[in-house]
């Protein structure tokens, strides 16, 4: 407790917290809580937008309308409102952030999915699979999905960026990960009331969270650039 609020020095970078702990410390360890569920929500909502998206585009027909009208159903709410009402009904935690970001945020990919998948099948090594009588699902994993992979990576890494700011921001308005576990958002709840007494607390997580995303976006921004390489590719 002698280094209450202590300010950023060589032996404590980030400074100390309200408990006399060591900020960066608390920093390092709260990576685990918001990467590992920002990338557990980007893997599960990736992999149901993915395989939604796959048999939509590709079966059509009442398949598709029945996902397609699910998916503006679940457009109509912001994410962020429909994760809060998902954390307030089933009470605060990791399982419960992570469910609800994974619930609000697969449709873009099956969206994105589904638009590749309808312009693949109608190719011609797809046309002739078929007339082989070569199984749907086999053409469906081995044929339509590959095209639509670097769009996919492309999608996962902004997708990190976003679910990294939705974990946070759950856990600032008290719906994510509970205290006294280091998650950033935590961080800068407890920050938050020492903002003019002690603004290392507040700051230092919100710049390692901006750091983050920004580097995010940027990747995710490059990983675009490179998929229309990839696409022409597999279009020629």
């Amino acid at each position: 407790m002698t280094k209450r609020l202590a300010k950023p020095s060589l032996s404590h970078p980030f400074g100390n917290d309200s408990l006399g702990r060591c900020l960066f410390s608390r920093v390092i360890a709260g990576a685990r809580y918001s990467l590992g569920s920002g990338l557990i929500v980007v893997v599960v909502s990736s992999v149901v937008g993915v395989c939604i998206g796959l048999f939509s585009g590709y079966f059509g027909g009442l398949i598709d309308e029945l996902f397609m009208r699910v998916t503006d159903v679940f457009f109509a709410f912001p994410d962020i409102v429909l994760a809060m009402a998902l954390a307030g009904i089933m009470g605060p935690g990791t399982t419960t952030m992570i469910f609800a970001l994974s619930t609000t945020t697969w449709m873009r990919y099956a969206r994105v999915v589904r638009a590749i998948a309808l312009k693949t099948k109608q190719r011609d090594y797809v046309k002739a699979a078929k007339l082989f009588q070569v199984s749907g699902i086999r053409i469906i994993f081995h044929h339509i999905l590959p095209p639509a992979i670097p769009a996919v990576w492309a999608m996962i890494t902004l997708g990190m960026a976003k679910a990294i700011l939705a974990v946070s921001a759950l856990g600032f308005l008290g719906f994510g990960v509970s205290p006294p576990s280091p998650e950033w958002g935590t961080l800068l709840l407890d920050g938050k009331d020492y903002i003019l007494s002690a603004p290392h607390m507040a700051f230092f997580p919100g710049m390692v969270i901006f750091v983050t995303v920004f580097t995010l976006n940027i990747l995710g921004d490059r990983l675009a650039q490179s998929r229309l390489f990839m696409t022409e590719r597999y279009d020629s």
